[in-house]
C-alpha cells in the first residue's frame, strides 16, 4: 500500500483542474479527492460522476468527449477512475459545520459515490467522538457495502490519541483516520495549518509501530514537504491549500516580459538591425508602460489588503455586539466577516445592522462603511487596470509577431522567449491556473510518488 495524496475539492472547477492532470505520465501514482458533505447537489452529483460529467468538453483530452454514447469504452475515464480515490467528510471545518444526521450523511456519501466516508468526529474531544463512532456503527448497518466508514481518533496528547485508536478499533473500525492535527490560520476561519509537526509524527509513527499493516490517514495533514515522511509512515492524507498554488497571467507574464526587454530586445545583434528600429522601440516602451501600470496595480493591491483585513476586524466586533444586542442579523452577517469585500446591497445591511443598534453616526459606523467604498473602489481600479493590461498585452503579441516575421535573426533564445510570451497572451486565466497548479503537482507530488 504506497501513500496516497488527496485534494479537498468542494467546486466543480476544482474537479476540472484534478481531471486534467496527467496521470497516464505516472502509472504508480494514484491520487485522492476529499470532499464534504456541505457541498451543492449540483457538486455532489459532478462528484459522482466525475471524471464525465461534462460531454461539451473534458479536460482530460482538453476538447470535446468523443465517448459520449458509452464512456466505459473511454480509456482516458477508466485510466481515470483506476487512480483515483474518492472519499467524503461530514463538512465539521465549514462554516455551516456538521449540519446532517448520519442518516443524511450517509445518503450523502452514497448519492456522490465516494470509496470512504468519515464519521462525525469531535475536534480534541477523543471521548465525544468515541460516543459518534458507536452512533456511526448503527446508521451505518443499512449503508454497508456501499462505502467504507472510516473512525477518527482524536486527542490531545499522545497517550490519548493511541487509547482512542485502540477502542476505535475495538469497536471494529478496519479504517481510521487521525484528526485534530490542525490549527486555525491566524486571522481566518479555516483550519488549514498542522499545528505540531512533531507531535504529528510521534503519533502517526507510534500508530505504524504498534499497528504496521492498518490503514492510516492523517486528516488535512499533507503537504509535498511531507511526502517523503508520509511515505516512510504509510500514511495517507488530505492537502487543503493545493488550489492556491499559482500565480496570476499577468503576473508570470511581468517576469517574462522583464528579461525579454533587459536581455534580449537591447542586444538584437544584425546588419538590419535598423531596418526594425521603430519596432524594437515600440516593443520596449509598451512593456515600460506595463511596468508602471503594474506597479500603480500593486501599490492598489496591498492597500486593499489592508483595507479588507481591516473590514473583516470590523465585521467581526460588529457581529459580536449583533449576536447580544440583535440576533436576527447573525446569519447574514456571518457570512460577511470573512469577506473584506461587500457589494451595494451588503453596504446597506450593514447600515441597517448599525442602525438597529443605535449606532448609525458612530464613528465605528462611519470607519466601516467608509472602509466598504473604499474597497469596493479599489477593487474596481483593479480590475480596470486589468483590462489595460490585457489591450497591451495583445498589442504586445502584434509587436512579437511582427519581430517574428521580420527575417532578423533571433536567437535561440530569443525566439523561445517570443513563443513563450505570445503562449501566455493567448492563455486564458482560467487555463494559466490549470497549468500552474497541474504542473506543481506532477513535478512535486506525481513524480514523487
Amino acid at each position: 500500500m504506497s501513500v496516497v495524496p488527496f485534494f479537498v475539492a468542494d467546486r466543480p472547477m476544482s474537479l476540472r483542474l484534478l481531471k486534467g492532470l496527467p496521470l497516464q505520465n505516472y502509472p504508480n501514482a494514484r491520487i485522492g479527492i476529499m470532499a464534504h458533505a456541505n457541498t451543492s447537489l449540483n457538486f455532489q452529483h459532478a462528484f459522482h460522476e466525475y471524471p464525465c460529467d461534462n460531454f461539451d468538453y473534458c479536460d482530460a483530452v482538453r476538447g470535446p468527449c468523443h465517448h459520449k454514447d458509452g464512456i466505459s469504452g473511454c480509456p482516458v475515464r477508466r485510466h481515470i477512475l483506476d487512480h483515483t480515490i474518492k472519499m467524503c467528510d461530514s463538512g465539521i471545518f465549514t462554516r455551516e459545520g456538521a449540519t446532517l444526521n448520519y442518516q443524511q450523511l450517509f445518503e450523502a456519501y452514497v448519492r456522490m459515490g465516494v470509496e470512504y466516508g468519515i464519521i462525525i468526529d469531535v475536534f480534541l474531544d477523543p471521548i465525544s467522538t468515541l460516543k459518534s463512532a458507536k452512533e456511526a456503527l448503527q446508521a451505518y448497518e443499512s449503508f454497508k457495502g456501499k462505502f467504507k466508514l472510516v473512525g477518527v481518533a482524536q486527542g490531545t496528547k499522545e497517550d490519548e490519541y493511541i487509547k482512542n485508536y485502540e477502542d476505535l478499533k475495538a469497536l471494529g473500525y478496519t479504517y481510521i483516520a487521525i484528526g485534530g492535527l490542525l490549527r486555525k490560520v491566524e486571522k481566518t476561519a479555516r483550519y488549514a495549518q498542522v499545528r505540531d509537526e512533531d507531535f504529528m509524527y510521534k503519533v502517526l509513527s507510534r500508530l505504524r509501530e504498534a499497528y504496521p499493516d492498518d490503514w492510516l490517514f492523517a486528516l488535512g495533514s499533507f503537504h509535498p514537504n511531507r511526502l517523503v515522511r508520509f511515505r516512510e509512515l504509510n500514511t495517507w492524507g488530505d492537502y487543503k491549500g493545493w488550489i492556491f498554488q499559482y500565480e496570476k497571467r499577468n503576473e508570470t507574464l511581468n517576469e517574462h516580459l522583464e528579461v525579454f526587454a533587459t536581455n534580449h530586445l537591447q542586444h538584437i545583434e544584425s546588419p538590419e538591425r535598423e531596418r526594425i528600429a521603430d519596432l524594437i522601440d515600440r516593443l520596449q516602451v509598451l512593456v515600460a508602460q506595463r511596468d508602471r501600470l503594474i506597479e500603480e496595480q500593486s501599490e492598489i493591491s496591498k492597500r486593499l489588503f489592508d483595507g479588507r483585513r481591516n473590514l473583516k476586524a470590523s465585521l467581526v466586533a460588529l457581529y459580536e455586539k449583533v449576536k447580544l444586542e440583535a440576533p436576527e442579523f447573525v446569519g447574514r452577517l456571518s457570512k460577511w466577516t470573512t469577506h473584506g469585500l461587500l457589494d451595494e446591497g451588503e453596504e446597506r445591511a450593514v447600515s441597517e445592522i448599525f442602525k438597529r443598534l443605535g449606532l448609525e453616526e458612530s464613528a465605528e459606523a462611519e470607519y466601516t462603511v467608509e472602509n466598504i467604498r473604499k474597497n469596493r473602489e479599489m477593487k474596481n481600479q483593479i480590475e480596470q487596470i486589468e483590462e489595460q493590461l490585457n489591450g497591451m498585452n495583445f498589442a504586445l503579441a502584434k509587436e512579437i509577431a511582427q519581430l517574428r516575421a521580420s527575417e532578423i535573426y533571433l536567437s535561440e533564445d530569443t525566439e523561445m522567449f517570443c513563443v513563450r510570451i505570445s503562449e501566455l497572451i493567448g492563455r486564458s486565466e482560467r487555463e494559466h491556473r490549470f497549468r500552474q497548479v497541474q504542473e506543481k503537482i506532477a513535478s512535486k507530488i506525481l513524480a514523487s510518488l
